[in-house]
C-alpha cells in the first residue's frame, strides 16, 4: 500500500478507507463488515467505471454475500456464490446506495475514475440511499447537500455495522439535531425527504 500511494500520490485518507488517486484515476480499499448472523453495510460506488456492474465492482466477495438496492418502494438484490453473481449485471453507479450483507468480513477494493465537474444526483421525495458521487469525507454541508436545501423533518438515517444501530440527525428549524450527519468516503446512508430534489456540486481534482 506504501509504495502504491508514492506512486499515485494520496489526495486523502478518511474515515477508515484509503483513497489514493492520480489526476482522475484512482482507487478506494472500502472494508466491508461480515458476521455469522450476515452483517449489513452501508456502502457507494466512489469511482465511476464503463459500466459500475456489481461483477466489475466487487468481484471476489464471501460467498454468500448479498448486495440490496432500493428501487423507491422496494429492495432488489444480487448474491454472489461459487465465483459469480446471481446477475452480475447489477450495477452501482457513483451517488447511489447499496447494502451489503456478509458472513464474513471483507476488503473491496474500487478503481475508477474520480467524476468531476458539474454533478446531479437527484433524490425523490420519501426514502431514497444515497452517498457522494465523489470520494471525499465530510459534513452534508461540505459535500454540498446543506440542510438548508432541506425541508424541516426531513432526516438522514446512517447505519453503524458495530452496533447494528442508526445514528438519526434531522434538519429542523434551521439546524441538524441532534448534529449534522459526516458521510465517509464509500458510505451510502438513508435519506428521508419531503419532497424531490437534487444534490448537486461542482467537484474538480486541480
Amino acid at each position: 500500500m506504501c509504495a502504491a500511494a508514492l506512486a499515485a500520490g494520496a489526495v486523502s485518507s478518511m474515515a477508515q478507507s484509503n483513497v489514493y488517486s492520480l489526476n482522475v484515476v484512482g482507487y478506494v480499499n472500502l472494508p466491508v463488515a461480515g458476521s455469522a448472523a450476515g452483517a449489513f453495510t452501508f456502502i457507494a460506488n466512489p469511482l465511476n467505471t464503463t459500466n459500475n456492474t456489481i461483477a466489475s465492482l466487487i468481484p471476489n466477495p464471501p460467498d454468500g454475500t448479498t448486495l440490496f438496492k432500493w428501487t423507491g418502494s422496494a429492495f432488489v438484490s444480487s448474491t454472489f456464490f461459487l465465483g459469480a453473481w446471481s446477475d452480475g449485471t447489477f450495477t452501482l453507479n457513483p451517488g447511489e446506495g447499496g447494502i451489503v450483507q456478509s458472513s464474513a468480513p471483507f476488503t473491496n477494493t474500487f478503481v475508477g475514475e474520480v467524476m468531476q465537474g458539474s454533478l446531479a444526483n437527484p433524490y425523490p421525495a420519501g426514502f431514497s440511499i444515497k452517498a457522494s458521487q465523489v470520494p471525499q469525507a465530510g459534513t452534508l454541508t461540505q459535500l454540498n447537500l446543506p440542510g438548508s436545501q432541506l425541508s424541516d423533518g426531513d432526516t438522514v438515517y446512517q447505519f453503524n455495522p458495530t452496533s447494528g444501530n442508526y445514528t438519526i440527525n434531522t434538519w429542523f428549524l434551521g439546524a441538524w439535531s441532534p448534529a449534522e450527519p459526516t458521510i465517509a468516503v464509500g458510505e451510502s446512508f438513508w435519506l428521508q425527504t419531503a419532497a424531490a430534489g437534487s444534490w448537486n456540486r461542482t467537484f474538480n481534482v486541480q
